[in-house]
């Protein structure tokens, strides 16, 4: 109901102030629509219903039968058609409840409907003969087909499903166009490569990508799997995985094995906060990380006199060896306060926090885990790494910065310009932090740390000089 709410209301405006009529095509409205979430989120949509009186309400009650009661625009009425099938597997029922205060809204009643309740069903073994059946009602009703190829990779046999998912007529000619179509990473890998490389030929999750022949901006992701048989002849079972068109890049093809493997890889490369955001998003049915305005303490972390360091003692010591031993006990520190790694940048670290307090707290127990390992450097004659830590909280904008071919999701704005500067400012071996982070902590919790006199910095670009402190531990 949302995704319809904010979906009308856009073409709403979009057909009012820049004069789009009815007659524009669906296809380019959609394509707006998913731009300006990308570009600001929901919030300019989410602000012209505020101030237009559209909302969608929802109101528990303590009765038995009655789950929810939902009130919402006119139009957004017909989403109850489409989960109906959903709404009566679950025994319930959706019934017009009394009419809405607001006279644009309409207000149903989602109740619990025991006839739609299904009767408990203990499991049981399939039997071979309704296991067949079932394969065969299966592979009718979705879009399953078969291929065979030969040693050398020759079109044997296609089915007539994939042919006209691709947009090819049922003919031999057809066969050829579809051995073109197909990628020559296909062959490599699957006919000469896995069919060959197993004991038994089997394979099992290749993904290959093929062009359709309606439109050569679409294509079809096919999930392969097959096996190679005493003759060496492959059978292959094609199952259509999507149908995009112009992003033929959702989903990536190969070995899904290797794609794991690769993820593996390059999983440590990707920012905490992007890879919890990105299965939030998932799990919530969308495909695209929006831009959000939120409230976070940004802390700055850096190595003081690094770059000094790494020219005078780039022939004693492992630079990176050195670097990494101190950002691995950084990282402890954040892990355990509950923080979110935006970015390294050489030798300076900056992570976020929800909460402002844990930040301080992660802070200076960064900076006791720094004595720790400069004890152990003065012990063996090696020069001290002190670090210099600055914090500062308000309200940031997380978004995507960059271009399609390279996109970071990154914090910026204000507060963020503000922290780094805050710690260019810190004397090395302490954690300064802002007079706003301090209110903040002490508007919610009791300071599990203690906070020297507040004084006054100033700061590039800025009229006003900031009112900060030193934080130090109990």
């Amino acid at each position: 109901m949302i995704n319809v709410l904010h979906y009308n209301v856009f073409r709403q405006v979009v057909r009012t102030d820049f004069g789009l009529g009815a007659s524009n095509d669906e296809t380019e409205l959609k394509a707006l629509f998913n731009s300006e979430l990308a570009d600001h989120g929901d919030r300019n949509i989410a602000k012209f219903c505020e101030l237009n009186d559209l909302y969608i309400s929802l109101a528990f009650d303590d009765t038995k039968e009655t789950i929810v009661v939902i009130s919402a625009p006119e139009f957004c009425k017909d989403v109850l058609q489409h989960s109906h099938k959903l709404i009566q597997t679950l025994g319930y029922a959706a019934i017009n409840n009394k009419p809405a205060s607001n006279a644009k809204h309409f207000s149903i009643k989602l109740v619990k409907h025991l006839a739609h309740q299904h009767p408990a069903i203990l499991p049981e073994l399939i039997t071979n003969r309704n296991e067949l059946s079932s394969l065969k009602e299966i592979f009718s009703q979705l879009s399953y087909g078969i291929a065979c190829f030969t040693g050398i990779g020759g079109v044997q046999a296609v089915s007539p499903s994939i042919l006209a998912l691709l947009g090819l007529e049922v003919n031999k000619a057809s066969y050829e166009i579809f051995a073109r179509s197909i990628s020559i990473h296909f062959y490599n890998d699957v006919i000469w490569g896995m069919a060959l490389e197993s004991s038994n030929g089997k394979f099992e999750n290749y993904r290959v990508r093929v062009k359709t022949q309606k439109n050569p901006e679409e294509s079809v992701l096919f999930n392969v799997s097959g096996f190679r048989d005493g003759n060496a002849t492959i059978h292959t079972l094609w199952q259509k995985i999507s149908l995009d068109g112009g992003n033929a890049n959702n989903l990536s093809e190969g070995d899904l094995i290797n794609e794991a493997k690769v993820h593996n890889i390059t999983r440590n490369y990707v920012p905490q906060l992007v890879e919890k955001k990105a299965r939030e998003v998932v799990r919530l049915g969308s495909n695209l990380l929006k831009n959000e305005e939120c409230y976070f303490a940004v802390l700055f972390c850096d190595i003081v006199g690094f770059t000094r360091f790494v020219e005078q003692n780039e022939q004693e010591e492992s630079i990176i060896h050195v670097l990494n031993s101190v950002l691995r006990r950084i990282s402890l520190s954040v892990k355990k306060f509950g923080g979110f790694i935006d970015k390294f940048m050489g030798d300076c670290i900056m992570v976020l926090f929800r909460n402002p307090h844990d930040a301080v707290m992660a802070a200076l127990e960064m900076q006791r885990h720094s004595q720790d390992i400069n004890s152990l450097r003065e012990r063996a004659d090696l020069e001290k790494l002190q670090l210099r830590i600055g914090i500062h909280w308000g309200k940031v904008v997380i978004g995507n910065v960059g271009t399609p071919e390279r996109l970071d999701w990154t914090t910026i704005g204000d507060v963020v310009n503000t922290a780094s500067r805050i710690e260019k400012n810190c004397q090395p071996g302490d954690v300064l932090i802002s007079e706003i982070m301090r209110e903040a902590i002490e508007q919610s919790d009791d300071l599990s740390f203690r906070c020297g006199d507040t004084f006054y910095i100033s700061l590039k670009g800025k009229k006003e000089k900031l009112a900060v402190c030193y934080a130090f531990s109990n």
